[in-house]
C-alpha cells in the first residue's frame, strides 16, 4: 500500500503527534556543503523582517502540515525575533535561529518554531525574497519568503486562494477556494468558488479580519453564508497589497494568500497568459501542469504539460473554451469557463479564474477528479528564444516521486532549491540541495549538474540535465520568470523560475 494515497495519506490524528515526535526528536539532516556558484550576496543581504509560508510532509507518517510565520534578520546570520503558526499549533510561537548566506544567494536557515527546530536551504531571488526548502531528514517542504514592508490592518478588496489537504470542513477531505472579499475597519463580504471534495459551490462571504499586533499577525474568519460555515484564520501582513493565510480550524490543514484587486478587471481575461496550478487526486501532490493560453472575445485556447500520477502528456492542444466575464458578491473579475460555447457561455462550469489585475489571477478546476489550483500571469514578450534566457536564476520545485514503486519502495516527497544559470545560447548549468524523503538523510547536494535548454517562439522551454537523467519543461512568462514542471515518467514535481 502506497503511504500517501486519499485514505491514508491523513492519518490526522496520529499524524500529528508523529509530526511533533519526530521533530522533536531532533532528527536533521546536516548542512551538507554547497558548491557556491557566482554572486555578491552576503549574510548582509537578508536583512529585515520576512513572511514565510511552507507547506511539507512528515517523512515518518506521512501527514501534511503548513507553516506561517515571519522572521527578523540581523544582517550578521541572526534571527532575532518573530513569530511562527502552523497546523500543528497557531499559538504564535516565538522565533529565534541562525542563518548564513553564501555568495550566490544559497545558504541555511536554522530557526526554532511551532514545530520544533527545523533547518531550511535558503535560495536568495533578491534581498526582498527567498525560496525555501526543509534540509531536515524528518520533514520534506518547500516555501518562500518576502521581505514585510507593511504590518497594518488590511484594508481594500482582497482576491485569495486557499488550498486544503485536510479542509476545515471536514479534515478526511481536502477542497480548494478561490474568491475575493472587500474589507474596511476588519470588516468586510465578497463570494468565492469552492472545490470540496469533488463538490463545487459558489457562496458569498462575510469576512472578518481582526487588527494585527506589531508583527504583522492577525486572526480572522471566512464565513460561508449559504452553509453558514467558519473558516478561521491566522494572517500575516506582507504589505499593502499582500497577506499570507493558514487554516486553523481544529484539524485543517491548509494555507494561501490574498493579494489586493488593482486596475480594470470588468473584462476579465484578454491576452497571452502563463499558468501554473498543482492538486490533489487520489494522491496528495498527484497533478502538476504548467502552460499557456490565449483569452480573446470570450474564447480561450492554448497548450499545457501535464503531469498525473507520474504519467506526463507533453505539449497538448486543449481546445477552446467559452468564458464569461462577471462579478460575485458586489466584486468584479470573476471569469467562468464551461464546456460550452454560445453567447453566454452553454454548459457547465470547468474552471473559474478570480482576477488580481488584467495581468494576473487565481484559478480553480471544477474537473470532479482533482482538487486542483493555479495562478496565471500576462507574457511579455511575443517571441521568445534562447537568448530570452540568460543569467542565475532561483528554481524551486517539490511535489511526489513515485519512481521508487519501480524497486518495490513507496512514493516518497521531493524537493529541490537552487540556482540554474542559462547562457543564452542554449546551455544550462544547475546547482541544487534536494530533499528525497526516501534517502532518509535530509537535504543532499549532487554537486553541479550541466545540461542544455531549447526556447520555442512563444515561450516553451525544454532541458536537459546530467545525461537525460532530469528533464524540465518550462514556460516563460517573460526574460526572468517561468512556471516549471519536471518531465520524468514517475515525477510529479514544480514550481518557479526567477531571475536572481
Amino acid at each position: 500500500m502506497q503511504t500517501l494515497t486519499r485514505v491514508p495519506k491523513f492519518y490526522f490524528a496520529l499524524g500529528m503527534l508523529s509530526l511533533l515526535a519526530a521533530v522533536g526528536c531532533g532528527t536533521y539532516g546536516g548542512s551538507p556543503s554547497l558548491v557556491h556558484t557566482t554572486g555578491n550576496f552576503t549574510n548582509g543581504s537578508l536583512k529585515g523582517s520576512y513572511v514565510y509560508q511552507i507547506h511539507g510532509v512528515s517523512v515518518a507518517s506521512g501527514s501534511v502540515y503548513r507553516q506561517v510565520g515571519v522572521f527578523t534578520a540581523d544582517g550578521n546570520g541572526n534571527i532575532t525575533g518573530g513569530t511562527d503558526d502552523s497546523s500543528v499549533n497557531a499559538g504564535g510561537t516565538a522565533v529565534s535561529g541562525v542563518y548564513t548566506v553564501g555568495n550566490d544567494g544559497t545558504g541555511f536557515l536554522t530557526i526554532n518554531t511551532s514545530l520544533g527546530q527545523i533547518t531550511l536551504g535558503i535560495t536568495l531571488v533578491s534581498s526582498s525574497k527567498l525560496e525555501l526548502i526543509e534540509n531536515d531528514a524528518a520533514l520534506d517542504a518547500a516555501g518562500t519568503a518576502e521581505l514585510q514592508q507593511s504590518t497594518v490592518a488590511p484594508s481594500g478588496t482582497f482576491v485569495f486562494r486557499l488550498h486544503q489537504d485536510a479542509a476545515a470542513q471536514s479534515p478526511s477531505t481536502e477542497a480548494t477556494e478561490v474568491g475575493a472579499f472587500t474589507v474596511s475597519s476588519g470588516a468586510g463580504n465578497g463570494a468565492m468558488d469552492q472545490n470540496l471534495n469533488g463538490t463545487f459551490t459558489s457562496p458569498n462571504l462575510t469576512v472578518t479580519l481582526n487588527a494585527p499586533v506589531n508583527s504583522g499577525r492577525g486572526t480572522g474568519n471566512l464565513v460561508d453564508t449559504s452553509a453558514n460555515f467558519t473558516t478561521a484564520l491566522v494572517y500575516y501582513v506582507v504589505n499593502n497589497g499582500k497577506l499570507v493565510l493558514l487554516v486553523t480550524n481544529a484539524g485543517a490543514v491548509g494555507s494561501g494568500s490574498a493579494e489586493v484587486q488593482t486596475g480594470s478587471v470588468g473584462g476579465g481575461l484578454s491576452g497571452t497568459y502563463v499558468f501554473g496550478s498543482r492538486g490533489d487526486d487520489s494522491f496528495l501532490d498527484g497533478v502538476a501542469t504548467a502552460g499557456q493560453f490565449t483569452a480573446s472575445a470570450g474564447v480561450l485556447s492554448g497548450t499545457e504539460d501535464v503531469m498525473v500520477d507520474g504519467n506526463f502528456s507533453a505539449n497538448v492542444n486543449f481546445p477552446s473554451t467559452c468564458y464569461t466575464a462577471g462579478s460575485a458578491g458586489g466584486i468584479s473579475g470573476r471569469v467562468v469557463l464551461t464546456s460550452g460555447s454560445g453567447a453566454p457561455c452553454s454548459g457547465s462550469t470547468t474552471q473559474v479564474f478570480w482576477m488580481v489585475s488584467p495581468s494576473r489571477a487565481f484559478f480553480l478546476d471544477n474537473s470532479g477528479t482533482t482538487i486542483e489550483d493555479g495562478t496565471v500571469d500576462l507574457q511579455t514578450g511575443n517571441s521568445f528564444s534562447a537568448s530570452s534566457l540568460k543569467g542565475q536564476f532561483v528554481i524551486v520545485m517539490d511535489g511526489l516521486d513515485r519512481t521508487p514503486e519501480q524497486v518495490g519502495l513507496p512514493d516518497q516527497i521531493l524537493a529541490r532549491l537552487g540556482t540554474l544559470q542559462f547562457d543564452g545560447a542554449g546551455n544550462l548549468t544547475l546547482n541544487e540541495l534536494v530533499n528525497a524523503s526516501g534517502s532518509g538523510g535530509g537535504g543532499q547536494s549532487p554537486g553541479v549538474l550541466t545540461g542544455t535548454y531549447t526556447v520555442a517562439s512563444n515561450g516553451r522551454v525544454v532541458a536537459s540535465l546530467n545525461g537525460n537523467t532530469l528533464n524540465l519543461v518550462m514556460y516563460a512568462v517573460s526574460g526572468s520568470q517561468a512556471y516549471v514542471l519536471q518531465g520524468d515518467a514517475g515525477v510529479i514535481t514544480s514550481g518557479t523560475v526567477e531571475l536572481q
